[in-house]
């Protein structure tokens, strides 16, 4: 099949590089408005694996615009932003859990009529949504060619790895980008970064009070993603996902960051600041402690999902891997892409 039986021609399939707000029906009052982006060689055929990032909580498109740029010379890569994000428009159903995520994905997909087989990059919590669209799949082997992990979570991230509600109120009041050094270590343009930063400082800080903020309506789509993610964990882990390599032998990436480094650059400040009684720098000291191994040991169960994985240690990054090494989640992304092309030709 060639691209000229993709008839009528989809821009979405062909064009160079496209960007628009999409209406999909999520069976409110009104259609959901959400921002989708492509970039890259137009598909030449309906079964040629193209590229979609699903970003981290609370985060959009705009923070992966280097890695797109990056691998659009020669992949065509999707990037969008989930409902009430960036520049998507307000979220229409709440609470904002991931299974609703995943299935205004799926929506998106199928309004778009970008069709599978994808290679799908997951970064942080994403990688909670991407796997529950994997759920959704009746041959997720077959839809889902390969994946790529930025520093994920799993199924016990967030109760392993929870921070201690008085932590997350304490470091919320900080101005984290600046504190782990994105400011300085990142890949982007001034203008890039600037409309990340105008993007976070619009979200706000993440309340512990927003369960009881859904209830009144007045929660964020950022603030209900934090507020469900333990709860969504604990449902993904009912899928008894990495029990049996679901994806077979298609090829798995996890990239690790040092999401610790992070925690202690934020801490140190909160330590000197709001954190300064014993009790706090005690729970926060215990907490460090044990946080980098149990994050390794959680990032590597998630090859399981493969017989065919790979476990790559990020030398210069926090937990944002794509602002500061892109060039090395463009690699492993390319290299994945190259072993699916390989087996598509056999």
């Amino acid at each position: 099949m060639t691209i000229a039986d993709l008839a009528p021609r989809n821009p979405w399939e062909v064009d160079l590089i496209r960007e628009e707000l999409v209406s999909i029906d999520v069976g409110a009052s009104e259609p959901q408005q959400l921002f989708l982006s492509v970039r890259g060689p137009p598909r030449t055929h309906a079964n040629q694996p193209v590229v979609l990032i699903e970003c981290g909580a609370g985060a959009t498109s705009r923070w992966w615009v280097v890695v797109q740029r990056l691998l659009s010379r020669h992949v065509r890569v999707y990037c969008y932003d989930r409902a009430g994000l960036g520049r998507s428009g307000p979220a229409l159903v709440f609470p904002r859990t991931a299974r609703t995520m995943a299935s205004e994905l799926a929506t998106l997909l199928a309004t778009v009529e970008v069709t599978p087989p994808l290679v799908l990059v997951a970064h942080s919590y994403g990688a909670i949504v991407a796997r529950e669209y994997l759920a959704r799949l009746a041959q997720p082997a077959q839809a889902v060619r390969g994946m790529v992990f930025v520093d994920a979570n799993q199924e016990k991230t967030h109760d392993l790895l929870f921070t201690p509600s008085h932590i997350q109120n304490a470091i919320g009041k900080l101005s984290p980008l600046v504190i782990i050094g994105l400011d300085e270590g990142h890949r982007y343009s001034q203008e890039e970064l600037e409309a990340i930063m105008r993007e976070e400082s619009g979200k706000g800080t993440y309340s512990t009070h927003a369960g009881a903020q859904e209830a009144t309506g007045t929660a964020s789509a950022a603030d209900s993603e934090m507020a469900n993610m333990r709860a969504c964990g604990r449902a993904l882990a009912d899928r008894a996902q990495l029990r049996g390599s679901l994806l077979g032998v298609n090829p798995v990436t996890v990239i690790r960051g040092d999401a610790a480094r992070d925690l202690c650059r934020i801490y140190e400040v909160a330590l000197t600041s709001v954190l300064s009684t014993a009790q706090g720098r005690e729970e926060t000291e215990a907490h460090l402690a044990r946080f980098a191994a149990t994050d390794k040991k959680l990032q590597l169960e998630i090859l399981q999902l493969s017989h065919t994985a790979r476990f790559v240690q990020a030398k210069k990054s926090g937990h944002h891997i794509e602002a500061t090494e892109p060039e090395l989640i463009a690699r492993e992304v390319s290299r994945v892409m190259s072993l699916v092309n390989r087996d598509e030709g056999r």
